[in-house]
């Protein structure tokens, strides 16, 4: 028999109730139907805005508690393994954090790519490509902050129209 999870959902996050939820989750996002955060060591802590798509997964194995900075996004079928991650963040449709990596602010994991493990990748690193090449990206984001803020406020207008919401545990 499985045990509930212990939630603390802050009163802006949305979580739909078709996902897999394990262990001691303090939740300030959105996470999407189907999604898995399993906390089977340590909680896991999300900041505010983040975004948890389908089939994405959260695992954190260590006792230590996994910190999620704010405004990430966990495309779908994505794998986070992490010990901890920053801010403003995409892990793309596929990719894989691997255990013990840390991600700085502002990284970009490129569709079906992965860090290697115990990984420290510094901010805005940018992993792409079939060899998981990588770079620094020097540009500028400016925009992306108010398209992640409107990807918010859609979504928690839609989800609920479809899904039903979870409540704190």
């Amino acid at each position: 028999m499985m045990t509930r999870p212990k939630l603390t959902i802050n009163s802006r996050a949305l979580v739909c109730q078709d996902n897999d939820l394990r262990g001691e989750i303090f939740v300030g996002t959105v996470l999407h139907p189907q999604c898995k955060v399993l906390a089977t060591g340590g909680p896991i802590m999300f900041g505010n805005g983040n975004i948890v798509e389908e089939n994405a997964t959260i695992i954190n194995r260590g006792p230590e508690a996994l910190i999620i900075g704010d405004n990430n996004v966990f495309e779908v079928g994505s794998v986070m393994e992490g010990i901890k991650i920053g801010s403003c963040n995409t892990l793309e449709v596929r990719s894989h954090v691997k255990a013990g990596t840390w991600l700085g602010d502002e990284c970009v994991i490129g569709t079906v790519c992965s860090t290697n493990e115990n990984e420290i990748l510094p901010d805005r690193t940018v992993i792409y490509g079939t060899k998981n090449d990588r770079r620094v990206f020097s540009g500028n984001r400016s925009n992306q902050k108010q398209v992640h803020t409107r990807h918010l406020e859609y979504l928690m207008q839609i989800l609920p129209k479809f899904n039903h919401a979870r409540t704190s545990s």
